[in-house]
């Protein structure tokens, strides 16, 4: 009975061990690895859906988004039981290349150097990626570097020292899809969070 318990035991501890290092193995991005800090979440997508997808209400800015819907989904998750469903649809000549999603509020990040965040792609093709923030009262862009999401899942972390002094006030959290290759379908995104 007790050898049936230790190995029972091990096998859980062996499983939650590699999902650990499954999740951290691609890291993409700014670094190579999860930096080390202090960790303030942004969302993990557990209490319910706060983003919106950019589609045909930004018309009037410009051509249409290629964001369809946002969505709090149950069929993938980095943690919890929950993440972010971002559906996108392809490219025709009088759209644009990209898809937003957003969330607003006024959040003080000050001290944040990283925004890190999981993310799954289950298309056989590739997308850009990036996060912007608008920031003060003036609502100021400003842009994340870009990177390329792969099939496949994983983690992203993106730089803020290209902007860290307007962090005292962020009105607008941006999840930007460019297009690299035509797909229609969807892409999760969970446990976003800041390091300072």
């Amino acid at each position: 009975m007790m050898k049936r318990f230790i190995f029972t035991a091990l096998c859980v501890f062996a499983f939650f061990m590699s999902a650990r290092t499954a999740q951290c193995q691609n890291v993409i991005g700014d670094r190579t690895s999860v930096p080390q800090g202090s960790v303030m979440m942004l969302d993990d997508f557990e209490k319910g859906n706060y983003w919106i997808w950019a589609g045909f209400d930004w018309e009037q800015w410009g051509p249409s988004k290629l964001s369809t819907s946002v969505r709090i989904s149950n069929q993938w998750a980095s943690q919890g039981r929950q993440s972010l469903e971002c559906k996108v649809i392809k490219s025709t000549p009088d759209s644009d290349k990209d898809g937003m999603y957003f969330m607003d509020y006024s959040w003080d990040f000050t001290g944040a150097k990283y925004i890190v965040l999981d993310i799954y792609n289950p298309n056989n093709k590739s997308f850009e990626f990036g996060i912007a923030f608008q920031v003060t009262e003036d609502w100021s862009w400003k842009e994340t570097s870009n990177v390329i999401i792969g099939p496949g899942k994983h983690t992203v972390v993106l730089s803020l020292d290209e902007f860290k002094e307007d962090l005292y006030l962020v009105k607008r959290v941006n999840i930007c899809y460019r297009e690299k290759d035509p797909i229609r379908g969807n892409f999760y995104i969970d446990n976003m969070r800041f390091i300072k």
